[in-house]
């Protein structure tokens, strides 16, 4: 637990860079000298500087995640065909969970042609872009949310928890390999995640030819948990090959320039 928490501890100031100690108790739910403590060990790591009332990110000269705006822009041929492509796999009068990202935000731009839909969305943004295309059923996870306005934290749990069987998942990642699986960059999003892919019969991911390049700091799980990949021409052949030997069926799509 302490590990897990010091962990998250860590993200939040990736994404805030300055963390209050009364905040980060409340959130946690432990006492404030059990993130004193904390903080005290991860300090001596390296990773920030205490100062009055909370710490600060120590800067290591890494290159900060993209936000959710560079990443839409990135890539968005590559996306749009990959999201295209998936929705030969979603029928009308199914219930579907949608993870965040951008490839997900362009998958729910084509969800106006299915019809008696229940979608249970994960972020803000593809909420907003699924109820514009209207004729279904919305429902939005709540919780903390993040700089990207996606769900987080313990309220979002309890929503999942309390779903029946779910027909799909459709899901990204922040990294993808053969070797490690999916992995993200967010503890209590990667455990929202892996709560939707024990519900649904079948889960989906969108991922593009950039997501083999990276890692995120949390493993989701193994491309053998995975029903389908759905990715673009330019993903490596032995990563493709790799991936399809561990049971997954692998989609390559293309566009036309």
């Amino acid at each position: 637990m302490k590990s897990s928490r010091q962990k998250e501890i860590i993200r939040l100031l990736e994404q805030e860079k300055v963390v209050s100690t009364m905040n980060l108790a409340e959130q946690f739910e432990v006492s404030v000298e059990t993130i004193r403590r904390d903080l005290d060990q991860l300090e001596k790591q390296g990773f920030l500087n205490k100062i009055y009332g909370g710490a600060e990110l120590r800067s290591n000269g890494a290159e900060p995640w993209p936000s959710l705006a560079i990443r839409t822009d990135s890539f968005q041929e590559d996306k749009s065909s990959i999201a295209l492509a998936a929705m030969q796999y979603v029928p009308d009068h199914c219930t579907i969970a949608l993870d965040a990202g951008s490839t997900v935000g362009e998958f729910c731009r084509h969800l106006s042609s299915r019809k008696n839909m229940t979608i249970i969305c994960s972020d803000i943004h593809n909420a907003a872009l699924v109820l514009a295309s209207g004729g279904n059923r919305v429902y939005m996870m709540g919780g903390f949310l993040t700089t990207d306005g996606t769900s987080s934290g313990t309220y979002a749990k309890e929503f999942c928890s309390s779903l029946g069987e779910l027909d799909l998942f459709v899901c990204s990642t922040d990294g993808a390999s053969p070797e490690d699986g999916l992995t993200t960059n967010e503890m209590g999003i990667n455990e929202l995640k892996r709560r939707y892919m024990k519900k649904a019969k079948t889960t989906i991911l969108l991922a593009d030819h950039s997501k083999f390049k990276q890692k995120g700091f949390y493993k989701m799980c193994d491309f053998s948990e995975v029903d389908i990949l759905i990715t673009d021409s330019m993903t490596p052949a032995d990563t493709v090959e790799a991936i399809r030997n561990s049971g997954c069926q692998v989609v390559i799509t293309t566009h036309s320039l």
